[in-house]
């Protein structure tokens, strides 16, 4: 009985040990607040452009939150309708419509947009503002994953939809 005993706290006593972070808690990861200012202008009838304002935003929208600055950062998100865009639009009511996410290696081809609302736990929070002039959501940004993302809009009851790219940064 004695030699089982001696095995089993033996057992324990290299588990303990293996254990890198034993008896250490991690550090919270630090939210960075990001805005990105969308303007929106109707270049023909019902073709829109799309022009980005933000840090770790191009212009067209593709955004890189494996860049220094914001890689190990949980990005808190908000998206703005800038002054200047086409009268009357908004962000689709209900905030999971308002923005749809896909893992773009599951899109068909790199050009198709989402089908439907995301649905995991890397993205969540997704709000609209009463007036819909802006929709909010927190990335974990923690998964290295390039997305696609389709900003979706409601123009007097009529869809508009804009899906640029979304690099989100790894663990450090």
């Amino acid at each position: 009985m004695r030699k089982i005993i001696y095995i089993v706290t033996a057992a324990a006593g290299l588990f303990l040990t293996a254990c890198e972070h034993y008896g250490e808690t991690s550090a919270p990861r630090e939210t960075l607040q990001i805005t990105a200012d969308v303007k929106i202008a109707e270049v023909a009838a019902g073709k829109y452009s799309f022009t980005y304002n933000a840090p770790f935003f191009k212009e067209n929208g593709d955004l890189d939150f494996s860049q220094k600055g914001a890689k190990g950062h949980t990005i808190a998100l908000t998206f703005k309708i800038a002054d200047g865009s086409v009268p009357g639009i908004k962000f689709m009511a209900d905030a999971p419509d308002g923005i749809w996410i896909v893992d773009k290696k599951n899109l068909p081809s790199p050009t198709d947009s989402p089908s439907m609302p995301y649905r995991g736990n890397q993205f969540y929070d997704f709000k609209v503002s009463e007036d819909g002039q802006t929709l909010s959501l927190t990335d974990q940004n923690d998964d290295g994953v390039l997305y696609r993302y389709a900003l979706r809009f409601d123009l007097n009851g009529d869809p508009v939809v804009h899906d640029p790219d979304a690099q989100n940064g790894g663990h450090d």
